[in-house]
């Protein structure tokens, strides 16, 4: 029964989203909003019995807004990801949840507290480097999801309700045998060829294009030839570690930031730690009773039955167990200790180990101790420069005149473009946020200055002097790319005027191989077996890929055995005579024909899923307390 528990919610989607990945996610819309004015405050939904809370949804919303600060940075804020939609994405997928959760519910689908702490004890996630379940990996867990375990086993028991809800129906759809057999015929069928390639690398033009020539193909190409836009720049840049230099940090600040924080620099005394859980206090007294002189748990269990001997690892006075570890820190002795109660029980800890702890010494933390206080100041320096920017250019004083004041830098930018080159193809090089710095020059406008943007470590205001709008580049600087482009449209040109004059020379009894043998221009290939996509179910067989396009497969794949069909390629033209038609056996690619049953089937089965969600959500009313949440975020 428990494995069968244990099966239903391995791809849990809860303890994905603890571990990284996401199992699933239903992309159905639109919730409507009951009204109930007595629903609770700290409830944000509520769908029948199933409510989630406020809390929940804010726990949800603070994990999305810190995965999107670590990809866009740290001023992204809960204002932009309310504006991107962050928190209705939520609540809808809270609702949908919360609606087949109550589904489940109705159907008695339901699991037991004892069965699901059961199930988390057996989840290798939460189990130590020997195999057992560990309450500190798990509390570790919650705590760095702002969980309790009560809130936890909550959201077990939806996930495993959902779950038991939606398996059944997903697993009952499969796909028409005949409708497999069709696409595997398709996708799989193969098909050989005889070509003639004829490569533009063997032409070679004796002629050179004039003037007129390459100015019609400079004006055909406009557009492959147009400067992108370019903006001349602005800035002043001040940076924190200049605001304040080291050398004005003095002693006395460093001796008295050492001393109160001296608790930063102790090392906590530490115990290492086994144990063993008892159910009842005589089992556990009746077991310590039964300890000679310095005995292990490991040398008592060879003298009597106890449960199994748990590793607790290294554990500091203020970690987190789920029950009182204060005796451990009461004992300096290496050895087992009297049995303490907690709520699982009846616990006999054994030491094994012994640290006292330490403290580092002022010299050795000096330098930390120093930039720690230069970074606390240069917060409140960045304010007040700020602060004396806006001032300054509010004044009319230029930015020029403000640069002359100490650690505020001028950075003139001589017409850059979107990927910070200059006119001299150099990249901008300094010490910011690149990608901001030039999002802003191409958002401001000319003549205007720009926001003030801050961060901990430097501020910058910029303004645009000039801007250059795209434009093709002249005539005299794209010479040689357009006599490159000019050499190449001439060589297709013979290439195909050579195709054509040999296709002319085909008939269906012509040998292909005869027709390459004196002329050099021309070379004679077997192509296949090939499939429809240019490349080949044989093992270890690779499809040269100047021999193919998509253009040949088709017309190739359209075609009646002995029928000639030509087509441009990269880099040439290829005249194919087809050779013969492989329809795939279903036995030799029997691995394909499961990839395609495989893709099929989830396909349905993704599109029964969606249509029988949305026929729960149908007949449920889901109350959104909007109030409520509009607390938890910036409007």
């Amino acid at each position: 029964m428990i494995q069968g528990f244990q099966q239903a919610i391995k791809n849990s989607w809860l303890l994905k989203g603890f571990l990284g990945v996401v199992m699933i996610s239903f992309a159905i819309w639109g919730v409507g909003d009951a009204i109930n004015p007595a629903v609770d405050p700290t409830v944000a939904i509520k769908v029948g019995q199933v409510e989630v809370g406020t809390d929940e949804i804010q726990r949800r919303f603070t994990a999305e807004v810190t995965q999107l600060k670590d990809a866009l940075g740290p001023d992204f804020t809960d204002k932009d990801a309310v504006d991107l939609g962050v928190m209705d994405r939520i609540i809808k997928q809270a609702s949908r949840a919360a609606s087949l959760e109550m589904a489940a519910k109705d159907m008695q689908l339901d699991l037991p507290d004892k069965s699901l702490r059961r199930l988390v004890m057996d989840m290798p996630e939460f189990k130590d480097e020997v195999g057992n379940f560990s309450r500190i990996i798990l509390n570790n867990v919650l705590l760095s999801n702002n969980l309790s375990e009560q809130s936890f086993i909550e959201l077990l028991r939806g996930d495993f309700l959902r779950q038991n809800l939606l398996n059944p129906v997903a697993e009952s759809s499969s796909s028409p045998e005949t409708l497999i057999d069709i696409l595997f015929q398709y996708r799989a069928e193969q098909r050989s060829a005889e070509i003639i390639y004829i490569p533009k690398s063997k032409f070679k033009l004796e002629s050179s294009p004039d003037e007129n020539m390459l100015r019609e193909v400079y004006n055909t190409n406009l557009d492959q030839f147009k400067a992108p836009e370019r903006r001349k720049v602005e800035a002043i840049l001040v940076r924190a570690s200049e605001l304040v230099p080291i050398n004005s940090i003095t002693e006395e600040e460093i001796n008295n930031f050492y001393n109160e924080n001296i608790s930063r620099y102790r090392t906590e005394p530490t115990r290492t730690v086994q144990q063993v859980v008892f159910n009842d206090e005589k089992q556990a007294y009746d077991a310590y009773s039964s300890i000679s002189n310095a005995d292990t748990l490991n040398q008592l269990e060879e003298k009597i039955d106890i449960p199994e001997i748990i590793n607790l690892g290294t554990l500091s006075r203020n970690d987190v167990t789920g029950f009182d570890i204060s005796s451990i820190f009461d004992s300096n002795n290496i050895g087992i200790l009297p049995p303490v109660s907690s709520d699982f029980g009846w616990h006999l800890f054994e030491i094994t180990d012994v640290s006292a702890g330490s403290i580092k010494a002022l010299p050795v933390v000096k330098d930390e101790i120093i930039k720690f206080i230069q970074d606390d100041k240069a917060l409140d320096e960045m304010y007040e420069a700020t602060v004396f920017m806006e001032d300054q250019l509010a004044g009319g004083v230029s930015m020029a005149e403000i640069s002359e004041t100490p650690s505020y830098k001028l950075i003139n930018l001589e017409f850059i473009n979107r990927d910070g080159i200059d006119i001299n193809g150099a990249k901008i090089d300094l010490p910011l946020d690149e990608n901001r710095f030039l999002n802003l020059v191409f958002s401001s406008e000319q003549g205007i200055e720009s926001q003030i943007i801050e961060t901990e470590d430097y501020a910058f205001i910029l303004k645009v002097t000039e801007i250059r709008p795209p434009a093709p580049k002249p005539y005299e600087l794209v010479v040689d790319d357009l006599k490159k482009i000019w050499n190449n449209n001439e060589i297709v040109n013979e290439v195909n005027k050579k195709a054509i004059s040999v296709i002319d020379k085909i008939g269906p009894s012509s040998d292909l191989f005869k027709i390459t043998e004196k002329d050099e221009l021309l070379e004679f290939a077997n192509l296949g077996p090939v499939r429809r996509f240019g490349d080949s179910l044989m093992v270890n067989y690779i499809i040269p890929s100047q021999y193919v396009s998509t253009d040949l497969m088709n017309k190739l794949f359209n075609a009646n055995i002995g029928e000639v069909v030509n087509a441009e390629v990269n880099d040439g033209h290829v005249i194919a005579k087809l050779k013969d038609i492989i329809k795939p056996d279903p036995f030799l690619f029997a691995n394909t024909k499961i990839q395609i049953r495989n893709a099929v089937n989830s396909n349905i089965q993704n599109t029964i899923l969606q249509n029988f969600t949305e026929s729960i959500l149908d007949d449920y009313d889901i109350f959104v307390n909007q109030e409520a949440i509009n607390l938890l975020t910036p409007q």
